[in-house]
C-alpha cells in the first residue's frame, strides 16, 4: 500500500506563487471564455494553465 511521507522536503518551491497567480488567471480566463463563447478566450486560458504547468519543470536552485 502506498503511503506518502507527510514531512516537508525542507525546500521551498520559489515559484509557488506564480503557479498559484497563473492558475487563477487561467482559469478566470478559461472559464470566462466558455461563459461568453469566445473560442480564443478558452484558449488563452489554456495557455495562461500550460505556462503554470511548465514552471514545475524549472530548475531550483539548492
Amino acid at each position: 500500500m502506498f503511503r506518502p511521507s507527510r514531512e516537508r522536503s525542507g525546500r521551498d518551491d520559489p515559484y509557488l506563487p506564480w503557479k498559484v497567480r497563473l492558475f487563477v488567471i487561467g482559469a478566470v480566463l478559461a472559464l470566462g471564455g466558455m461563459a461568453l463563447v469566445m473560442r480564443w478566450l478558452v484558449w488563452a486560458g489554456v495557455g495562461v494553465l500550460v505556462v503554470a504547468l511548465l514552471l514545475r519543470f524549472l530548475p531550483t536552485r539548492e
